[in-house]
């Protein structure tokens, strides 16, 4: 009883003047019978009723129309994300044929960062495989050539491991250490015996 009393005066309090109202100290006495509860209790109070308004008008938004859910951005398209193969080749094409900007490349697998950067980009991209498309070689034979392309920029594959350096079982690497260590300690011992 005592708090929905309490309860009904901090929401009058609210509807009357807000925060000046409700920090302002209630009345010692309205007729209800003893002194004002302390001003923690107040502000406690306070603070579940703006809580309760809140779910209040929550729940009046969701009844109306629902909860607006944000739009995620339009993010830019990745269909000249894979041609890393064909920029080189295209580099090459424009260096064999003298032309060029000046030395001046982007590197290519860093950030753009802008919308403008990522539009220049495309623009970049879109000429270079014009060019590629324009390239006699490739006009003649396209996966030959992309094949030559490869070829001619790929590392070489790694060497081939000779039969006995295969691939050791754990227990026979940690029997191998062991038996090194043994070595060397015993090393050590003789050489600590001089």
């Amino acid at each position: 009883m005592v708090r929905a009393v309490l309860k009904a005066k901090a929401k009058r309090r609210l509807l009357k003047g807000g925060k000046a109202a409700a920090a302002a100290p209630a009345p010692a006495d309205e007729g209800r019978g003893g002194p004002a509860p302390p001003q923690h209790i107040q502000r406690k109070l306070i603070r579940k009723v703006k809580f309760l308004e809140r779910v209040a008008a929550t729940k009046l938004t969701a009844a109306k129309g629902g909860v607006a859910k944000k739009k995620k951005k339009k993010q830019p398209s990745k269909a000249l994300t894979d041609l890393a193969s064909l920029t080189a080749s295209l580099s090459e094409a424009a260096g064999a044929l003298g032309g060029g900007d000046g030395g001046k490349r982007r590197q290519f697998g860093t950030s753009v960062g802008t919308q403008r950067g990522r539009e220049r980009v495309a623009e970049v991209e879109t000429a270079r495989l014009q060019q590629v498309l324009d390239h006699p070689q490739f006009k003649a034979n396209p996966l030959a050539a992309v094949a030559s392309h490869l070829a001619a920029t790929l590392p070489p594959p790694p060497p081939k491991p000779l039969p006995q350096q295969q691939q050791k079982d754990a227990a026979t690497l940690r029997r191998e250490k062991k038996k090194r260590r043994k070595q060397r300690a015993k090393g050590e011992a003789a050489m600590g015996d001089d």
